[in-house]
């Protein structure tokens, strides 16, 4: 079936993201771990985050999308872990949509997208066949792979069966001070569809319970910053479970 006007302005307008050199950054201070030190990242007084880069080449969605879900479940994780992940991520989206006939959740209340309408818009997009879509999107960045987009995050929303909400710096919103940046969210891929069962399900969970800041969030959080002409992906944590 076709992608609506919505899904589609999610999907395809939002991205896609690339990476470049750190060095980009020179208004924000980082820690040797990646973890932004200044400022704190915020929505609303209930929604502040800790922002935590990830390395770049071409890889840097995919490697987000590892991190915050090691993060989710309290775990940590080197770079070479996270590119192995990320690398084997790259394989996982390419088998779902190269499926001729399955169906993909977006957002509650929309309808379902297939995989081959997904991968059909995506490859259009980006001027170039389905076929050769997959193939490059199997390539590591270093090897010329396509950098991850909205149509590879609604796949990982699938295939992890968790919400990722996507952030920009909120560009109406000026940084007053070196301690403070307001962000907004520009979409939820599997937003009402996807629950934390610990939240839904347990009650009196114990990882709720223990909940550290930036972990055991079962919702996944990903920054995009523009980076001179183009964007670069980060992992948000959330200070409180959200």
């Amino acid at each position: 079936m076709a992608l609506s006007t919505t899904i589609t302005a999610l999907i395809l307008v939002l991205f896609p993201v690339s990476c470049l050199s750190f060095s980009s950054f020179s208004s924000f201070e980082f820690a040797p771990n990646g973890v932004c030190l200044k400022p704190r990242f915020f929505v609303d007084d209930s929604h502040t985050f800790t922002m935590r880069n990830v390395p770049g080449s071409g890889d840097c969605m995919f490697l987000a999308v590892a991190l915050a879900t090691a993060t989710s479940m309290g775990l940590g994780g080197n770079d070479a872990l996270l590119r192995a992940i990320s690398k084997e991520t790259r394989q996982v989206v390419a088998s779902m949509l190269s499926l001729p006939n399955g169906n993909l959740f977006i957002q509650k209340g929309q309808r379902l997208v297939t995989t081959r309408d997904l991968l059909v818009s995506s490859s259009h997009k980006e001027g170039m066949a389905p076929d050769e879509y997959l193939r490059r999107l199997r390539l590591e960045g270093v090897e010329g792979g396509l950098y991850g987009g909205g149509p590879e995050l609604a796949v990982l929303s699938n295939v992890l069966r968790r919400p990722i909400s996507v952030y920009e710096l909120d560009a109406t919103s000026s940084l007053t001070d070196d301690q403070n940046q307001r962000i907004r969210c520009e979409g939820v891929f599997g937003a009402g569809v996807f629950e934390d069962p610990c939240a839904t399900s347990i009650s009196n969970s114990a990882v709720l319970l223990a909940q550290q800041p930036g972990a055991y969030s079962w919702h996944l959080h990903i920054l995009v910053v523009d980076v001179g002409s183009e964007k670069h992906a980060c992992v948000l944590l959330p200070q409180e479970v959200v």
